[in-house]
């Protein structure tokens, strides 16, 4: 995170990252949801690592 507040919701729970820190990921097949949880605009760096066989996204759910 550089600037701002950043969630991330998934199955096990909500985490969240503040500016000069890292969020530390979740392992494959895991559904997310990625939100700003501050009050100013985000500026972030995302790395996202995938298996070029798989398909990059298909319907997920949280429940």
């Amino acid at each position: 995170m550089l600037v701002g507040k950043v969630g991330q919701r998934t199955p096990h729970g909500v985490t969240y990252a503040e500016a000069g820190t890292a969020m530390i990921g979740h392992g494959a097949n895991t559904p997310m949801e990625v939100f700003n949880a501050g009050t100013t605009d985000l500026d972030e760096l995302a790395i996202f690592v995938v298996d070029a066989k798989q398909p990059f996204s298909s319907p997920a759910s949280l429940d």
